[in-house]
């Protein structure tokens, strides 16, 4: 197996789809990591709530509360002012599976979701409804319209303005997807790469193998300590970009 095959098997999806009665399912790397980080949130954040006349529970929930509270004083107030606090869950939800979507990678055997293209693409379109629904929500089809022309624009520049208002708005969406994944996928095949040089100066000489471990083991700890940074902060990015971007459309020009 040569360097291209053993980098594209750790980091692309691979489908075991299961058939059942003449229909196919789908069933990736991915799709069952997404459906156990799920599943282990929405078994915690139970626990948490049914925990909280306990000792560890009343620690449990004063965390929660503070996360809570450091999404809303932290991004969705300051950008989208008192008209986000209906959409504080949204968020609160989003950071939380970003991040532990991102850390599953971490985890021997498993694999992180968000460096698919498709997953990432998911996300910024829920994200990207949601800019659509705050719009329409608070500003009606009209008013949300009307929010792609600048005030005091010349009608002669309308039609020009406009569309390229419409394709800003388009690409924001495309930069959530595409920031997230290119973070997550590029962290991880810098680690696999570490691990490769090992074997592929071992391949040249033992000597020169064994020589490059202890260099490459260090970078590869330290790459993992900044993946593990990268996972906190591609989370915060992503929820903040959202924010910022409802919060765009919500008070206009």
């Amino acid at each position: 197996m040569d360097v291209a095959e053993i980098i594209s098997h750790h980091i692309l999806d691979h489908d075991w789809g299961v058939a059942l009665g003449g229909f196919r399912i789908p069933l990736t790397t991915h799709s069952v990591t997404i459906l156990a980080v799920s599943v282990v949130l929405f078994g915690l954040l139970c626990w948490i709530a049914r925990a909280r006349q306990s000792r560890s529970g009343r620690l449990l929930t004063a965390l929660a509360e503070e996360y809570v509270l450091f999404i809303r004083d932290g991004m969705v107030l300051p950008n989208m002012g008192k008209e986000g606090k209906n959409f504080l869950p949204y968020f609160c939800t989003l950071f939380l599976f970003i991040l532990f979507v991102n850390l599953a990678g971490m985890i021997p055997e498993m694999k992180t979701a968000t460096s698919n293209i498709s997953v990432t693409a998911a996300l910024a379109l829920c994200s990207g409804g949601l800019i659509l629904y705050s719009g329409l929500k608070f500003h009606g089809i009209v008013g949300f319209l009307k929010g792609f022309v600048p005030s005091g624009t010349p009608g002669w520049l309308v039609p020009l303005i406009f569309p390229l208002e419409v394709v800003s708005l388009v690409i924001k969406v495309c930069v959530l997807a595409i920031r997230l994944f290119a973070n997550m996928l590029s962290g991880h095949m810098v680690l696999i790469c570490l691990l490769l040089i090992i074997f592929i100066v071992g391949q040249m000489h033992i000597a020169a193998g064994a020589g490059a471990l202890v260099p490459a083991m260090c970078l590869e700890i330290f790459m993992t300590c900044l993946e593990l940074l990268v996972a906190f902060l591609q989370a915060y990015v992503f929820t903040l970009l959202t924010a910022i971007f409802a919060g765009s459309v919500i008070h206009t020009h």
